[in-house]
Parts: structure tokens; C-alpha cells; sequence
């Protein structure tokens, strides 16, 4: 028992510092560790309940032994009383005989009780150190946990940028929409520059050129009038 109640203060003591360096898994192998203490403290509950039924029996027999002692005395001084020598030192040989048995069953019954109650204080010693152990496997659990989960964000962190992820897509198409417009004014400008430099000819003349013919007449017309 007080190496399985070491077993146990020693995992408490070193579990913190220990079990993540040691374990694999420590929150899985703490569990085992508990586990296996309290299967180890129910076998030694029922030795100590063994126990104690064993020295109720020697309880018993010490009861018995010292009814004995009390009645061969009585038989004793009932002999003596009749005038029976012979049946008074039988039954005084008797008396002493369950005298003996008392005397001796007294100091068992107690050897025993006190081995019971120490058995019984490093059971509840023992029940506290694992009470002790679960509490504290919560807290370790939970830490585990966060400790995971912290290191899980921090390495998502160092591996995120935004410029790079999907998000990225929407700067090139930003800059290809940049680009459609600033053709699209490019050619709306140009657009506008050739339609200012329209000749009032071009958008009101006929387009036509001065007939050949009507030159010709007008110049023949003006050599036929009389000269002055």
C-alpha cells in the first residue's frame, strides 16, 4: 500500500512538468494513471473489508472466551460451595484456560484494529490523491487544449497574408476593369478630337465640285456681250 500511495504522489507531484515531455498523449495517459489507481484501491478496499470480517470473527470468539471465564467461575464457587473439591479445580482449570483465550484474543482484536485504521487512513489517502489527480486532469486537459488551439491560430497566422490568398484576384480584376476604362476614355477622347475637326464644308457644303460646263458658259457668255 504506501508504495502504491508513493505511486501516486509522485505522478501528482511530476505530472505537470512531466507528462508533456514524457507522453505521448499525457491527458490519455493520466487517465490510465487514475484508472489503474482506483482499480488498485478497490482491490484494497476489499482486503481491508476482509479484514475486518476476520476480526469480527476473532471479536466473536473473544466475546465467547470471556462468557466462558465468567460461567467457569460461577461453576467454580457453586463446586466449592457443595463441598466438591474435584469439580471446583476443573472448573477453576477451566476458567483459566478461557482466561488465557481472552487475554490473547484481546491483543489480537487490537493488533488487528490498528492495522484496520492505518489501512484506512491510506485508503482515504489514497481516495484524496486521486480525487486530487481528476481535479487536476481537468485543468491539465483544458490547458492542453488552449495550448493546442494557440498554437494551431499562431501557425495559421504566420502562414495567412492576404495579398497572396484568394482575395488576390480581386486587385487583377480591379486592374483589368482600370485598364477596360482607361481604354475606354482613351478612344472616347479620340472620338471627340476627330468630330472638332470636321470642316464646316464637310458637314454643310453639297461636297460637290463647280460643274465644268457651267464655267465654261459663264465665260463664253461674257465674250459674247458688245465691247464699250
Amino acid at each position: 500500500m504506501s508504495k502504491f500511495l508513493k505511486s501516486i504522489g509522485s505522478w501528482i507531484r511530476v505530472k505537470d512538468n512531466e507528462l508533456s515531455k514524457n507522453m505521448s498523449d499525457p491527458v490519455r495517459e493520466g487517465k490510465f494513471a487514475i484508472e489503474d489507481s482506483k482499480k488498485q484501491v478497490k482491490d484494497f478496499t476489499i482486503k481491508i473489508s476482509q479484514l475486518i470480517a476476520a476480526n469480527k470473527r476473532v471479536e466473536k470468539e473473544l466475546y465467547s472466551a470471556q462468557a466462558d471465564e465468567v460461567k467457569y467461575q460461577s461453576f467454580a464457587e457453586k463446586a466449592a460451595k457443595s463441598g466438591n473439591e474435584s469439580d471446583c479445580r476443573e472448573a477453576i482449570r477451566l476458567k483459566t484456560e478461557a482466561l488465557k483465550q481472552v487475554r490473547f484474543l484481546t491483543n489480537e482484536t487490537a493488533k488487528n484494529q490498528q492495522i484496520i485504521d492505518s489501512l484506512r487512513a491510506n485508503l482515504n489517502s489514497a481516495r484524496a490523491k486521486i480525487s486530487s489527480a481528476e481535479r487536476n486532469m481537468i485543468s491539465l486537459s483544458a490547458r492542453k487544449e488552449g495550448a493546442k488551439v494557440r498554437k494551431e491560430l499562431s501557425m495559421a497566422s504566420s502562414n495567412f497574408n492576404i495579398n497572396d490568398g484568394p482575395l488576390s484576384k480581386l486587385n487583377d480584376l480591379e486592374k483589368a476593369v482600370i485598364e477596360e476604362e482607361t481604354e475606354a476614355e482613351a478612344w472616347d477622347e479620340l472620338s471627340s478630337q476627330t468630330d472638332a475637326g470636321t470642316s464646316l464644308e464637310d458637314k454643310y457644303g453639297s461636297g460637290a465640285s463647280p460643274d465644268v460646263d457651267d464655267e465654261v458658259a459663264k465665260l463664253m457668255a461674257l465674250k459674247m456681250l458688245p465691247e464699250k
